[in-house]
């Protein structure tokens, strides 16, 4: 049974806090936590009524993507025109495909379905939440004057904030690629080897595991003071030092981690750099609980790291959350005035970068899902420089 990624008890007590009595979900991040269709140009509707039944709103020559990670009570409601033929004897996906493509409503788009929907429920004066601007929804308030919209992107950040089970499974599993996709692009640097090849190795791993790369940056010395920019001809030579700042979407979840490699030898200045960052890094994950603030987890890694050896060290976050992919960061930020408390079940990315142009740059940055009682780490990769023997 393939179930909702949302767990249907926060979202109920969200939106009756709210006074909301639907949602209406037009990015593809949030529509794919809604119903599990993750790819794009769709619409998704949730009744706080029928938490159980979401409906997706899939345009005729896209349906088939319903089937990529089905869901257990998912309405689809096709509209526009595309050709298909069927033949006599069909097994039960592709009986679902024939039963979606004969439901398919050439003559409405997407608003006229979701008018409809909303009606048939009684909720055509209802107030809803979306996660655009009101104004993005002009033509459903057009065919539906009375509806009551709400621009509510804050709702959906506080619902993705909490991951399910199997939330957590995709985002353990993401890191666990981009680990391994890390861990054999350092092992097949060369002297002279350049950072295409690196990033190449990277992107082939990703490909083999079933993901798709997100990030694919793994500078070389002076080049990681770019942050996520490549510069591909930017050569390994005695003493580099490659870090990645990584991620893969897999089954529509990403990841996020940083991991720093000295080629041949390290220099004592890279490695009391890096030491700084594992030191602020190592006290930001000593305050991981639930009701711990994220500002105060900023004040506290900033802090460790300058009296680690970089004192004037600073920074505008040191972690977000992490959860669908395309959503970017999710709730909380790690940074100064963010007073979200954490709670169990967020998973966070956490991490201390430094970059200097006209040197380089150096990071760690785990990937954590916040417990009952602490946090489990989802990377498990050494934090300090690890020296790659040619």
């Amino acid at each position: 049974m393939q179930t909702t990624l949302f767990d249907p008890h926060r979202v109920a007590d969200v939106l009756d806090q709210n006074d909301i009595e639907a949602l209406v979900a037009t990015t593809a991040p949030n529509v794919q936590y809604l119903t599990r269709y993750r790819r794009g140009n769709a619409t998704a509707l949730l009744k706080r009524k029928a938490l159980d039944r979401p409906i997706a709103y899939v345009p005729a020559n896209t349906i088939a993507y319903t089937l990529e990670d089905p869901l257990d009570g998912l309405e689809v409601r096709p509209y526009g025109f595309f050709v298909r033929y069927f033949a006599d004897e069909l097994n039960e996906r592709e009986e679902r495909m024939r039963q979606m493509h004969e439901a398919t409503r050439r003559d409405a788009s997407a608003w006229d379905l979701l008018a409809e929907s909303l009606t048939e429920a009684g909720l055509a004066s209802a107030t809803v939440g979306t996660d655009g601007y009101v104004e993005s929804l002009t033509p459903l308030a057009e065919r539906l004057p009375n509806l009551r919209i709400q621009s509510r992107s804050d709702i959906f950040r506080r619902l993705r904030m909490v991951k399910t089970a199997d939330e957590i499974k995709r985002l353990a599993e993401a890191a666990r690629i981009t680990e391994h996709a890390i861990v054999t692009s350092v092992q097949s640097a060369f002297l002279g080897c350049t950072q295409q090849h690196l990033s190449r190795i990277y992107n082939h791993v990703v490909v083999e595991a079933n993901a798709i790369t997100r990030q694919d940056n793994a500078s070389i010395d002076r080049g990681g003071s770019f942050g996520n920019l490549n510069t591909p001809s930017d050569v390994v030579q005695d003493g580099s030092i490659i870090r990645y700042d990584v991620g893969v979407h897999y089954k529509g979840y990403a990841s996020d981690i940083a991991r720093c490699f000295a080629f041949r030898t390290v220099s004592d200045g890279a490695r009391r750099i890096q030491d700084a960052l594992v030191a602020g890094l190592e006290r930001a994950l000593e305050l991981i609980r639930p009701g711990a603030i994220a500002a105060d987890i900023f004040d506290a890694a900033v802090a460790a790291t300058r009296r680690a050896g970089l004192p004037d060290y600073d920074r505008s976050h040191v972690g977000h959350g992490i959860g669908t992919a395309g959503a970017g960061y999710e709730a909380p930020d790690l940074k100064p005035g963010d007073q979200t408390p954490l709670e169990a079940g967020t998973v966070l990315c956490v991490e201390t970068p430094y970059s200097e142009v006209g040197y380089g740059g150096l990071q760690v940055e785990d990937m954590l899902v916040v417990t009952e009682t602490g946090y489990d780490l989802l990377s498990h990769t050494p934090r300090g420089i690890q020296v790659v023997p040619s």
